[in-house]
Parts: structure tokens; sequence; C-alpha cells
């Protein structure tokens, strides 16, 4: 699946640990998480048992963790934390996450892919838009910490 989705030779994908993002330089916006949510590392597990989870490396460390959760038929949820590692290969991590979203939502006969995005992450805001998820609403008082979110979709 994978040399269908990456092009850049020195980036390496892996099955998701929970442990991961413990050993990564995350960013501001993805560290929030281990602070605003008090059971976080429980939700990191289930991430890898459902088995639908995996991060990528560039250089031996962690540039970012990935997955989905499927709602229901037809309709999946997709989730990252990244670091700073991510920056060393933003173009080509981003075009194959397009691809990896094209692949998820073929495997699982999606008709629907979400994220939601916290509203002063304007980085994350500017990749959704750039990998060409429609911006449905804003999600008022949405986070962890009270923040409000955008729901971003892409329909298959």
């Amino acid at each position: 699946m994978w040399r269908d989705i990456l092009t850049s030779p020195d980036i390496t994908i892996v099955p998701f640990h929970w442990g991961h993002p413990y050993t990564a330089n995350l960013r501001e916006f993805d560290l929030a998480y281990f602070t605003d949510l008090p059971n976080y590392r429980d939700v990191l597990k289930a991430y890898q048992a459902a088995g639908t989870a995996y991060t990528a490396m560039v250089g031996g460390k962690v540039a970012c963790c990935f997955g989905y959760q499927i709602l229901w038929p037809g309709v999946a949820e997709a989730w990252m934390l990244t670091s700073d590692q991510i920056n060393t290969r933003a173009v080509s991590l981003t075009r194959s996450a397009g691809r990896y979203f094209d692949h998820i939502a073929t495997k699982e006969g999606l008709k629907r892919l979400q994220i939601t995005v916290n509203v002063r992450h304007r980085l994350a805001v500017r990749w959704a838009i750039a990998l060409q998820f429609t911006q449905e609403g804003r999600l008022r008082r949405y986070g962890p910490d009270g923040s409000d979110h955008i729901m971003f979709a892409r329909y298959y």
C-alpha cells in the first residue's frame, strides 16, 4: 500500500504505537491534548488497538502519527498528531496524505471522511483546505479546552 502513497524514499511508515507521540517533539496544538484530556493515553491505546493508525518517520524520528476511525458504514473521521519533523517533508507528506485519504475511502467504501481543526491552528486549517476538504461549519466550544473547531469533510 505505502509504495503507491509515498513519494519520498526517506519517509518510513510503521504501525502506530501509543508511545510514539511521547517520543516526538509535538507541535503546540497537538501537545495540548496531553494536558487537556486526562485520559489521552487511553485514547492513543484505542487508536493502536483499532489497527487503522500509523506513524510516519523521517530520519528515524516521528514526523506525525495519523489514522482514522469508522463512525458507521460509509463515514470515518481522520486524526493526526504532528511533530516539528513534519516541516522537513511538508510537501511530500501533504501529497501523501491526499493519496492516503483516497486509499482509505476506496478500501472502506467511504462516502464521507471528516476532520475537526481548532480555529486558532491556522496552519492546520490551510492544510485541510489544500487537501480539498470542504469547510462545513464552526463547532462552538467543541475542543477539550473549550475552543472552537471547524468541521471539514471530503466526499466520495
